[in-house]
């Protein structure tokens, strides 16, 4: 009887299996056209803000036109008027276009048109008074209450729209972040689905042959969840990209309020951690399916050159951190320069994140190897994780106040780096010397 009841939970437990992998993936589809869908989204409204700053600019600086021409004569004073003549109706049929799908902008639109006419008849009709020799009845148009009632009247139209748009990014937003709870949600019953999956197979893995069978199917999972990794941290990547770029315009512009722009650094430094964590993770698959990180050497490559950019990049992240270089100038080999600034960053960075005082950076030529040490002080590694260091998901301990960060795949990553060079690298942590990393990279010589 035992042994039939086992015979029925195996397609069960595949099936369970199956349908929590399905649903993992399902979360990463919809969540990767979330965020393709926002961009798109995005990119509108902001297309829309830029047509309402464009024709509310036109107008002020029309009727600042006008009035210079009226009180001097020149015509110079006119280029604005001439522009938003030709602007002006272009930039409302642009605002047509983009809001086709919204009828509230739409009805909006239909108020603003009139008046931006009305306003283009008014200056045209000022000017046309003034060169015929009529100034005084130019002027009495100015100062008439109407010309001021149809520009405030405007504004409060271009106004509304924008707060409309404003209203749009805020709901898209809030809905955003819904979706992505749900997504957390299903991923974390999925989860849990695994680890209940994981018991099952436990208990009825017993003779040889079934748990042959099911290692099998484990490992074929594994490779899915790999390859699954690998897609969506490739695909993230460009929306991170344009997240990134984004935020930085933004803050080159200048035009952001104080409090505003504080806000925007700190989505541009998440930003930024989630890419440097997304390559961290696509380096591990490229590792766990092609046996190893490739690596495309490059001859007469300077590594004294590469530390010293890695090393003034990692001197401007960390504003407080002492950095000193003791580096031969001419230390050329065949590697890959790309990924030794990237052995380089981790080292540099790991040191700086979890020493106490200056962090020494030496680059020497050996007799056979180019060797690279990394040296910082402060408490020693303990004994029981020094001979795993180099093991991947092996992070820093934390405290109650400084937990641990990063997923603990940087100095995984380094070494493999290493080894694909052919080289080697050790650690050596002691309470009176500091922690010490040395990498040794052949040179062509050797």
């Amino acid at each position: 009887m035992t042994f039939e009841r086992r015979a029925i939970s195996a397609p069960v437990v595949a099936l369970l299996a199956a349908g929590i992998l399905f649903a993992l993936f399902a979360v990463s589809l919809t969540m990767l056209a979330g965020i393709h869908s926002n961009r798109e989204w995005m990119s509108r409204v902001r297309e829309v803000q830029g047509v309402l700053s464009r024709t509310r600019a036109a107008l002020v600086d029309a009727e600042a036109g006008q009035r210079g021409f009226l009180l001097t004569g020149k015509p110079a004073y006119l280029e604005p008027y001439k522009g938003a003549v030709v602007s002006l109706p272009i930039d409302l049929a642009e605002a047509k276009r983009l809001t086709a799908d919204d009828p509230a902008q739409q009805q909006s639109i239909g108020e603003l048109e009139p008046l931006v006419f009305a306003k283009l008849e008014e200056f045209h009709k000022s000017v046309d008074l003034y060169q015929r020799g009529q100034r005084d009845a130019a002027l009495s148009i100015v100062k008439l209450d109407d010309g001021k009632s149809i520009m405030d009247n405007a504004r409060r139209v271009i106004a509304r729209m924008r707060a409309r748009a404003d209203d749009l990014v805020s709901e898209r937003t809030a809905k955003s972040r819904r979706t992505f709870d749900r997504a957390m949600w299903i991923a974390g019953g999925a989860a849990l689905g695994l680890l209940v999956l994981g018991m099952i197979l436990f208990r009825i893995n017993r003779d040889i042959a079934r748990r042959k069978t099911l290692e099998s199917a484990l490992r074929e999972a594994a490779a899915f969840q790999e390859q699954l990794v690998g897609i969506v941290g490739h695909d993230l990547r460009s929306p991170l990209m344009a997240i990134l770029m984004t935020v930085k315009k933004l803050l080159r512009s200048g035009e952001l309020p104080e409090r505003q722009a504080a806000g925007v650094e700190r989505v541009a430094a998440s930003a930024a951690r989630m890419s440097r964590l997304v390559e961290q993770l696509l380096d591990l698959t490229r590792t766990r399916l092609v046996g190893g990180i490739p690596v495309e050497p490059k001859d007469e490559t300077n590594l004294s050159d590469l530390v010293s950019g890695v090393v003034d990049e990692l001197r401007t992240a960390h504003g407080a951190a002492e950095i000193k270089m003791t580096i031969d100038r001419e230390v050329r080999g065949s590697w890959d320069p790309d990924r030794i600034a990237q052995v380089v960053s981790n080292l540099v960075a790991n040191a700086i994140a979890h020493g106490d005082g200056p962090v020494d950076v030496r680059v020497r030529n050996g007799s056979t190897s180019a060797i690279l040490e990394v040296h910082n002080g402060g408490p020693p590694i303990s004994p029981d994780r020094l001979p795993r260091i180099f093991e991947a998901f092996l992070r820093a301990p934390g405290d109650r106040t400084t937990p641990a960060k990063g997923l603990g795949l940087g100095l995984f990553i380094a070494e493999r780096i290493v080894t694909a060079h052919g080289g080697r690298i050790a650690v050596h942590s002691l309470k009176e010397g500091g922690t010490t990393f040395t990498v040794n990279l052949p040179t062509a010589s050797s």
